[in-house]
């Protein structure tokens, strides 16, 4: 069998290749044309906008009116390549630190790098995409580990990733224990999201409630029930329209109408066996949803406590996770860090089996919702996360430290967790049928504190 251009070059490198050499050898002359990129339209070395910042290599096709390797101008994106000789492997300390650079390359910031979508970590042998959606920066494949048997399939599969037209983000509102205002914060989430400016980020949200035993989130709105319920449509999702699982939440005010749309929750799901269940498979959500990705800008999705079906299958079907806490809670902080560590790695590995070399679910950085905290009771807090990230570091040999205290480096020893501050009224709202977001200035301004230090 004919090996392919890229296969033989690849082949041809050096294995104490350098940065240079990757690019001059590889990515220029082979990687770069496979996915339909010309000479023209890269820039070596460019300017990320935040400080002397430089990443190796800024990508974008040419318009009639505009060529990127001339204006350099809103780049789609970024490569950034290491030694060949270097351990790249996921968990070792020469590929957290690159990670760590790539998203510091593509941080609110680095303004030449605003308009990048989508970035590429390689050695030569591994290769990971990570996808940007507004400030949120994941992971969108596993670090693939290159072979002469794989490398043609996986370089042309981050192609097809790259060329797919996904606007949407989906979030899961995600913690082991209840009580800790999953549901408020998503239903106020949609509420911010979708407000039209100056209110709001004027976003399409879909909420999905998939907690058939709780229902919170659907009784709270007072939902019209839509033609088709959700339990009908995972038994014959071939043969139905998932849009006919959606009811509509509008309200009218000044003459503007404004919402966002909700997939309520099905107790008809609590008649099924188990096995029945169980026999949808985790990933069921996911695909369901998979042609609305093109429509909303975010999908929120309420999960509930535990760890079955409902829960794992809200995880998978999520690109990030993000996870309300107590300040006291800290068997909370222990599940958080058993999720990460234990329970998305293997929900990526089942989801996995139907989209190749997806990435596992990446968790955001956890907030305290709804408190108020004591200097004493932060510090007591503080010192619970870090014996925990101790142990997990010795333990599993990975660093919890972003995802507990999300700023703090080397040099600025953070401790700060994000806090969404106690607010009666936020809690109250569910009697008048609306999101505290909707009636509330002071909630508008909490959850936009919210949206801004995790989205937006």
């Amino acid at each position: 069998m004919t090996e392919s251009n890229l296969k033989k070059t690849w082949l041809a490198l050096s294995n104490e290749a350098i940065e240079g050499d990757i690019l001059t050898q590889f990515i220029i002359p082979v990687l770069l044309p496979s996915w339909d990129f010309e000479n023209n339209e890269f820039c070596i070395e460019y300017p990320t906008g935040k400080g002397g910042d430089k990443v190796d290599l800024a990508i974008r096709k040419n318009n009639n009116t505009d060529n990127f390797a001339h204006s350099k101008s809103n780049p789609f994106l970024i490569i950034e390549l290491k030694k060949r000789m270097v351990d790249f492997s996921t968990g070792s300390k020469d590929y957290q630190k690159a990670v760590l650079q790539l998203k510091r390359y593509l941080s609110p910031s680095a303004t030449n790098c605003k308009t990048v979508r989508w970035a590429i970590l390689t050695n030569g042998n591994y290769i990971q995409l990570f996808r940007r959606h507004g400030k949120v920066v994941y992971p969108y494949t596993e670090n693939i580990l290159l072979t002469s048997d794989n490398i043609d399939q996986k370089i042309s599969l981050i192609k097809k990733y790259i060329y797919q037209p996904e606007k949407c983000l989906s979030v899961a509102l995600y913690n082991n224990k209840g009580g800790v205002g999953k549901t408020t914060t998503t239903i106020n989430l949609a509420g911010i999201l979708s407000l039209p400016a100056p209110f709001g980020f004027n976003k399409k949200v879909l909420v999905v409630d998939f907690d058939p035993n709780q229902k919170d989130l659907s009784d709270l709105l007072n939902l019209k029930a839509p033609p088709l319920k959700l339990s009908q449509f995972f038994l014959d999702y071939k043969n139905n329209n998932i849009e006919d699982v959606i009811s509509k939440y509008r309200l009218k005010a000044n003459s503007k109408v404004f919402g966002f749309d909700i997939i309520p929750a099905d107790d008809q799901f609590l008649e099924m066996d188990r096995n029945t269940i169980n026999s949808l498979g985790i990933g069921t959500l996911r695909k369901s949803l998979s042609s609305l990705r093109s429509i909303y800008d975010y999908i929120l999705i309420d999960s509930p406590p535990g760890n079955e079906f409902f829960n794992k299958d809200a995880i998978a079907a999520s690109d990030v996770v993000l996870m309300p806490s107590k300040h006291n809670g800290i068997a909370s902080f222990k599940n958080a860090a058993s999720a990460i560590t234990k329970i998305f790695p293997s929900i990526g590995e089942k989801r996995r089996t139907y989209q190749p070399e997806l990435g596992n679910p990446f968790p955001l950085p956890i907030f305290f919702n709804g408190e108020q905290i004591s200097n004493a009771a932060k510090q007591q807090a503080q010192d619970a996360i870090n014996k925990i990230i101790k142990q997990i570091k010795t333990e599993d040999k990975i660093d919890l430290t972003p995802f507990f205290f999300p700023k703090y480096t080397n040099a600025h020893k953070n401790l700060e967790i994000f806090e969404l501050p106690n607010y009666a009224y936020i809690a109250s709202a569910s009697f008048s049928k609306r999101p505290a977001v909707f009636t509330s200035k002071k909630a508008r301004e909490y959850y936009t504190d919210l949206v801004r230090e995790y989205f937006i």
